[in-house]
Formats: structure tokens, C-alpha cells, sequence
């Protein structure tokens, strides 16, 4: 059954090798880039400056994703935006061709991350749902380790999985690299291996994951509009090291590579808990009197450093929300100001997803590629008032999203398949 203990929080993609990209995904990313700092100069605009142009600070740079096959060219361009920045290679999925062996019920295996966060229970609860909906699916194992670094534990359970001779097997791995192997290993035994809000880099694995590297670039593209480009910012670890937070890392080290009169003033650790990173920043501005023109945290943490400013007594200078939460922007609806870039969760949606990839395939319809990427949408003032709810706590730690935001559209979903 799953399992009631606490993973760390999100994992997703992998690595930060990136390569240049040349023909028309290089053009597509290239087009998206412009624009792609803040917002108009109108009241209710996510920025209160005009967006600078590519290439200028508080502008996303361009840095195509490892495609050594070229496949990303047969997807519409909008789609390939999407990769700008992705760390995991792309390459031609190992499915597109396969069909199951019979009609259904299909039997499925499904191996989870141990939910000790809203996260990983609703959006588990979701894709349990999604499958049994649909009507088509037999789960035939449900399991998660016991803790969240118990890589041996999930890869023995994976192993089990494989042994039952699933259809298909449905996983949101602890880490992405040790699965690689197992994931091969199932293929050649001709089971695909969903994967969920990770990015696996291998043929046999079928993603389904957001591009953070690119997301936490553009929250980050938008604080720096904000400070006129200059000046210094604090980092906030979430657990320096994880997938998750390396790839947002790596996206707010790209947003400053534009930015030569940015400078980091430190970088501290505050494990994806506001508490923490409350306590983090204020032992920072201790010996930082001065303050900082904007912050980077790599998730859920915002409200702990709003709460750090503002127990000192100083503004609340711009934060890039990565991973917005119900408190973060409980006080952006007091303070619209102070909103520069949020980006938003849905958890149920997110969960659904590698459920709606899984019955595409089971349905012998092959995917194009290996990985599957969407970006999150951005909440901004525009649709703050949409997105919060009355009585939300200032100090609340759950995901926040745009009603009905469905992460995936059919339509883009669509692109990833061929004919049936």
C-alpha cells in the first residue's frame, strides 16, 4: 500500500548539462525569449516597467536542450519554447510504435514518493483517481518507500513492480539518475515506465514534468526588472543539492548571467520550510544591514522571508515565488505591489497528467519523445485576485494555483502523439 512517510519536497528533471541548439528549435527559443522579463507599465501589469529586450538583463537567455535526433523540430514551435533551458537530453521516445498485447483492462504498477506533504498526497490521490475513472486500469501495486532518501528501498520496490509483469508502470522517483538502469531494464522487458514531475534521462522512461529551470529563469528575469538591474540578491536554498533545487538554480543562474551589475550578496538554506528560512534570513540580514534589492528561493518558502523583512522592520524587497503557496500570496493580495512573479501548482492536475500519458499509450498511441514538458503558469496581478481565496493563512505552506488550470491541454498533449 502507499506509504505514510515524508519524501523531501518536489523532485524535478535532471542536470544542467546544456548544449546549443541550432535550425528551427533554436528559432523558436529564440522568439520566445523576447519579452520575457516583466510585464507592461499598467497598474494591474505582474512589473512596473516594460519587459526588456533579449539579451538585456531581466530577459531570459537562450540555451537549447541536448537533442541529438532533432526531435524536437517536428513539434509545434510554441511546445518547443517550452525546452529553453532544459537540462535533460531529448531524444526519440522507445514507445512510439509499441501497442499492448491485449485489449482492457490493463494492469498497472504504480511506485510513489512516501507523502509526509500536501504534494505528494493529493497529486497520488489524483492519479489514482484518473486511472480508475477511466475504467480501463487495474492497479496491481501502489507502493512508496519508507523515507525520502531511501533510493534502495524505492529501487528494490521498482524491481518488485517489474516482477508482476505490469502493463505499464506509473513512478515519481526519489531521484531520477538511479532509475535510469531499472527503467532500460524494463523496457527491454517491454514495459513502459511513466514517470512523474521528474525528467529520467533515458528512451524507456516517458516523462511528464514541468520546466523549472526555465520557469524559476523567468520569476527571477522579472525581479531583476524590478531592481532596475542592479544591485545585489540573496539566494534561499530549499536542500542545496536535490534535482529540484538544482534546476531552479540553474535558472536563476541564467536569468543573472544578463545582469553584470547583480550581484549575489549570499546564499543560505532554508529546506523548503518557512520557518527555517525565516530564521535563515534573518541571520543573514543581521550581518547585512544594508538589505538586499530582491530575493531568490527555490520554493514554498516566501512567506518565512516575508515575515524575516518584515520583524526587522525592513521593505519587502522582490521575491521570485517559486513554488507559490496559499500564504505567499494570501500577502501579495494585501501588498499587489510586492508581487513580481508567482508561478502556479496545480496539484491535482499535476497528478493527472502521467495518468492521461499513461492511457494514451495503453490506447497504442505512441509518444514522439522521451520527454514531455509543459511550463507552469505564472500568476500574476492580473489573476491574483482569481487565485486567492478568502480566509487563506498568510502563513500556509500548501500549493497555490490558478482555478482549472489543467497543466497540460489536450491540445498540447496532442502534439506529443501520433495517429492512433
Amino acid at each position: 500500500m502507499f506509504s505514510k512517510s515524508a519524501p523531501l519536497h518536489r523532485r524535478l528533471g535532471r542536470g544542467r548539462a546544456l548544449l546549443a541548439g541550432v535550425g528551427s528549435v533554436a528559432l523558436a527559443l529564440a522568439l520566445a525569449a523576447c519579452g520575457t522579463g516583466g510585464s507592461s507599465t499598467s497598474a494591474k501589469g505582474t512589473t512596473d516597467v516594460a519587459a526588456p529586450a533579449a539579451g538585456q538583463c531581466g530577459s531570459v537567455p537562450v540555451q537549447a536542450p541536448q537533442d541529438p535526433g532533432g526531435v524536437l523540430a517536428a513539434l509545434p514551435k510554441e511546445i518547443q519554447a517550452n525546452y529553453n533551458l532544459f537540462g535533460t537530453p531529448v531524444v526519440a521516445s522507445a514507445w512510439a510504435g509499441w501497442k499492448p498485447k491485449h485489449d482492457a483492462p490493463y494492469t498497472v504498477g504504480i511506485l510513489w514518493q512516501p507523502p509526509l506533504n500536501p504534494f505528494v498526497t493529493s497529486t497520488h490521490d489524483a492519479l489514482t483517481k484518473a486511472l480508475k475513472d477511466s475504467g480501463k486500469v487495474n492497479v496491481i501495486a501502489d507502493l512508496a518507500p519508507q523515507g525520502p532518501t531511501d533510493v534502495p528501498g524505492s529501487l528494490q520496490q521498482f524491481g518488485q513492480i517489474v516482477a508482476k509483469k505490469p502493463d505499464l508502470i506509473i513512478a515519481f522517483p526519489l531521484a531520477p539518475e538511479p532509475f535510469v538502469k531499472p527503467i532500460s531494464e524494463a523496457g527491454a522487458a517491454g514495459i513502459p515506465v511513466v514517470t512523474a514531475w521528474s525528467s529520467v534521462p533515458s528512451e524507456y522512461a516517458v516523462s511528464v514534468a514541468a520546466n523549472t529551470a526555465l520557469s524559476s529563469a523567468k520569476q527571477a528575469a522579472q525581479v531583476l526588472t524590478a531592481m532596475g538591474g542592479k544591485g545585489s540578491v540573496l539566494q534561499i536554498h530549499g536542500i542545496p543539492g536535490i534535482t529540484s533545487d538544482n534546476n531552479t538554480f540553474a535558472g536563476f543562474k541564467a536569468a543573472l548571467s544578463l545582469c553584470p551589475d547583480v550581484k549575489v550578496a549570499g546564499e543560505v538554506t532554508g529546506n523548503f520550510s518557512s520557518a527555517a528560512a525565516k530564521a535563515a534570513t534573518l541571520q543573514f540580514l543581521s550581518t547585512h544591514p544594508a538589505g538586499v534589492g530582491g530575493v531568490f528561493q527555490s520554493g514554498v518558502m516566501t512567506p518565512g522571508v516575508v515575515q524575516a523583512f518584515e520583524q526587522l522592520g525592513k521593505p519587502v524587497p522582490p521575491i521570485a515565488d517559486v513554488g507559490s503557496t496559499q500564504g505567499s500570496l494570501a500577502y501579495f493580495a494585501k501588498n499587489q505591489k510586492a508581487l513580481v512573479a508567482g508561478v502556479s501548482t496545480p496539484d491535482e492536475a499535476i497528478g493527472q497528467a502521467p495518468a492521461r500519458v499513461a492511457l494514451r499509450i495503453l490506447a497504442g498511441n505512441g509518444p514522439k519523445v522521451n520527454q514531455i514538458i509543459t511550463l507552469q503558469k505564472p500568476i500574476t496581478r492580473d489573476n491574483l485576485g482569481d487565485v486567492v481565496q478568502p480566509g487563506w493563512d498568510p502563513a500556509s505552506a500548501a500549493d497555490a494555483w490558478i482555478p482549472g488550470d489543467q497543466l497540460f491541454t489536450d491540445g498540447e498533449l496532442d502534439s506529443y502523439f501520433g495517429a492512433k
